[in-house]
């Protein structure tokens, strides 16, 4: 099967090893073209760690070149690239094509899907809670893989389509994918990275700043993790207002990286005692910031208000944070205003996210609803 990847950073070179190592054809075009400088339009990249071996893929200059030909499209850029990505697609997209949204942060999925609506194109939009992997790009072209999950949650837009979708999904990646019936359900489930990530930032402000080498699950003390199990009550609150039982952040981790459930703090310790874990970040610019924060909490913040359910630890942080790093991010999303949420009741926010039809207004690409 012939697999576009869009995005050659960590998550795509992953992907892409993932998809090529189980007989697959896969193009990788980075939008930007800086993650493919100086790689030929037919080339090997490498992956060490948890798949180690160097894979065959073809280099996309274009959008319109990436998804020629292409059974399946995957996106892989941090949140913050979803929507300008998901624009430069779509007037190529084909019918009959998946789309899948690698991980699907502030319902971007439901973006896409209005966009392939719009233009009449009938193509399955499949939202995944989190990555296939996690890992560390160490230079173009060049992965370490730390970790492949072995299970992925996922829904599709239009609903009827799930069944084709998500065998597509397994047949590329060696995950085991659980239905959802909601985009929303997904949205809720990507949000456990942010909870993990901007506490242990936040509370290590002066280590990014300076910059130091420090390890985040090292520095996820007792108080750190406390935090994080707090933002963590919210997030479930939220998914039950809306019927959703969703697993915990703790539940993340022992699935993710097969270590015994306990409090936060201790499974990270578990984590860092054992060499592995991300390096923390060196500047404010990072996406455990810039992207966690606008398209994670503060995304949470606001279904938190159709529901009608209390969110101040979300809210607190949020404005904490704009204060520390001088940045609205009530406003940076891209995402959420154009999807109109906040003029969406409870039961219509359900349904949108359910059958990815908009309940009142007509959508109009680009606009603020």
């Amino acid at each position: 099967m012939r697999l576009a990847i869009l995005g050659a950073g960590a998550m795509g070179l992953t992907t892409s090893a993932l998809a090529v190592s189980r007989g697959h054809d896969v193009v990788l075009w980075s939008p930007s073209g800086a993650s493919t400088n100086g790689l030929g339009s037919k080339t090997r990249i490498e992956s060490t760690g948890a798949l180690s071996g160097n894979w065959s893929v073809s280099i996309a200059q274009t959008a319109k070149e990436a998804v020629a030909d292409a059974k399946a499209v995957l996106l892989a850029v941090d949140a913050n690239g979803h929507r300008t990505v998901m624009e430069a697609v779509a007037p190529h997209m084909q019918a009959g094509v998946p789309f899948i949204v690698s991980a699907a942060h502030s319902l971007s999925g439901l973006y896409m899907a209005q966009l392939l609506q719009t233009r009449g194109i009938d193509a399955a939009v499949v939202s995944l809670n989190t990555s296939p992997g996690t890992a560390h790009r160490t230079e173009n072209g060049k992965v370490d893989i730390r970790v492949v999950r072995a299970h992925i949650e996922a829904s599709v837009t239009p609903n009827g389509s799930q069944t084709d979708a998500l065998n597509i999904c397994a047949e590329l990646l060696p995950a085991q994918f659980a239905r959802r019936e909601s985009a929303l359900a997904i949205g809720l489930l990507a949000n456990c990275n942010p909870v993990f990530h901007v506490p242990v930032c936040l509370l290590n402000i002066t280590r990014i700043e300076r910059p130091e080498n420090w390890a985040p699950y090292g520095q996820t003390t007792p108080a750190v993790g406390r935090m994080m199990e707090a933002l963590d009550r919210e997030r479930l609150a939220i998914a039950a207002a809306f019927g959703f039982d969703i697993h915990s952040v703790n539940e993340h981790f022992h699935r993710s990286f097969k270590i015994p459930l306990a409090r936060m703090d201790v499974m990270n310790a578990t984590l860092h005692a054992s060499g592995r874990g991300p390096k923390g970040p060196k500047t404010a610019m990072h996406r455990y910031l810039m992207q966690d924060i606008p398209y994670g909490l503060a995304f949470a913040s606001r279904v938190a208000r159709v529901a009608g359910v209390p969110a101040p630890v979300h809210d607190a942080t949020v404005l904490l944070a704009g204060s520390i790093l001088d940045v609205d991010f009530a406003q940076t999303n891209t995402i959420l205003d154009v999807l109109g949420l906040d003029a969406m009741s409870h039961d219509q926010l359900i349904a949108f996210a359910t059958t990815g039809l908009r309940p009142v207004t007509p959508f109009h690409e680009g606009t603020s609803q």
